[in-house]
């Protein structure tokens, strides 16, 4: 017997270890041929893509809305019968007569994710609390807890076709989801189900926004505004980016620091019942030995009907340059895509399922 430990247990070493690597060690890859610049066959583009969320599809069609923080809502559609991908953006644009007044209170509309609820047919937005203190535009009257919140539009038509905003207004959320924002940092990641709001917040810091080891979701209950605080430190991210839920007990979230997707599934008392997490890869549209990691982040994650998962990148504008990768590597038409910091959309496939 002990013979049989001493020629078994190095096996069973050698494959525990071989398990684990592969586990911890893995990267899900995009799907061929993704990933693919977010940029019309008519060169309309976002220059950054905060957040991201699916609406449904039509025909060969999925249509998405996204949003950017220099206060821009898009429905973008991508159509994968084509090859590659057809993307196609239509930007909804803000009704001057009734959004003017509400806007010249802000120094920056600083979008950050974005949900359209099908309870009340609204879109809403997480909105930062940006004074303008280290932006180009001259600070307003207004601090930043007074700016931060979530905005609530509404549109012409129906989601699906709907061209103009045409009233924006403050959504009320409960207060206590505000203690710990700060100056440019809030609600990163929000979320919205049939029955909860899940709101992200990006990171707890302190008075002088030095980011701590963990932060918060927030579950909302939408008829009576009860909050459950669920700790980071339970599914172990520090900071979040984007989040994305499938239905009441189900959370996706985007971690731009740690480069990871994760999963959490709760029980109905939203105890966590599971969580999951993978990091992702970052390869430049059509040049998969070109890293991106070190020129953007990812703010953005969804998923669509088929359960499959996108991303969205906001490109670094010091680092999304030709210069950062080798001279001979990219295309001039992939060179001007940097130059012009068109943003870039991975598709992956769900390792959660």
């Amino acid at each position: 017997m002990r013979q049989l430990l001493r020629v078994m247990l190095p096996m069973f070493l050698i494959i525990a270890y071989v398990t684990l690597s592969y586990f911890y060690d893995s990267k899900i890859e995009p799907v061929p041929p993704y990933p693919i610049w977010m940029k019309s066959s008519n060169e309309l583009y976002s220059q950054q893509t905060s957040g991201i969320f699916f609406l449904g599809q039509e025909g060969s069609k999925k249509m998405f809305l996204t949003c950017n923080d220099n206060g821009r809502i898009d429905r973008i559609t991508i159509d994968d019968s084509f090859f590659p991908p057809k993307f196609d953006i239509t930007v909804l644009n803000f009704q001057v007569s009734t959004t003017a007044k509400f806007f010249t209170q802000y120094s920056k509309m600083d979008f950050e994710d974005i949900v359209y609820d099908k309870t009340s047919n609204l879109i809403l937005v997480s909105l930062e609390g940006n004074t303008g203190t280290s932006d180009d535009n001259p600070p307003r009257n207004i601090t930043f807890k007074e700016a931060e919140g979530v905005l609530a539009f509404t549109f012409n038509n129906t989601i699906m076709n709907c061209d103009t905003i045409t009233s924006v207004s403050k959504f009320e959320m409960p207060q206590e989801i505000y203690k710990y924002t700060n100056e440019n940092i809030a609600f990163e990641g929000m979320a919205v189900s049939e029955n909860y709001f899940f709101m992200g917040l990006e990171n707890i810091t302190d008075s002088i926004a030095k980011f701590s080891d963990s932060t918060y979701i927030y579950i909302i209950d939408k008829k009576t505004q009860s909050v459950k605080a669920i700790s980071s430190k339970k599914f172990n991210e520090i900071s979040l980016s984007g989040l994305y839920a499938t239905d009441d007990y189900t959370l996706y979230g985007v971690n731009r620091d740690s480069k990871k997707v994760f999963y959490i599934k709760f029980n109905p008392d939203f105890t966590i019942k599971q969580v999951k997490d993978i990091a992702f890869e970052l390869t430049m549209p059509f040049n998969k030995d070109v890293s991106m990691d070190r020129m953007m982040g990812i703010e953005g994650v969804s998923v669509d009907n088929d359960g499959y998962i996108y991303t969205v990148s906001d490109p670094w504008s010091e680092l999304y340059s030709p210069e950062s990768v080798p001279k001979n590597a990219i295309t001039e038409k992939e060179r001007k895509n940097l130059i012009k910091l068109v943003p870039v959309l991975y598709k992956y496939e769900n390792p959660f399922k």
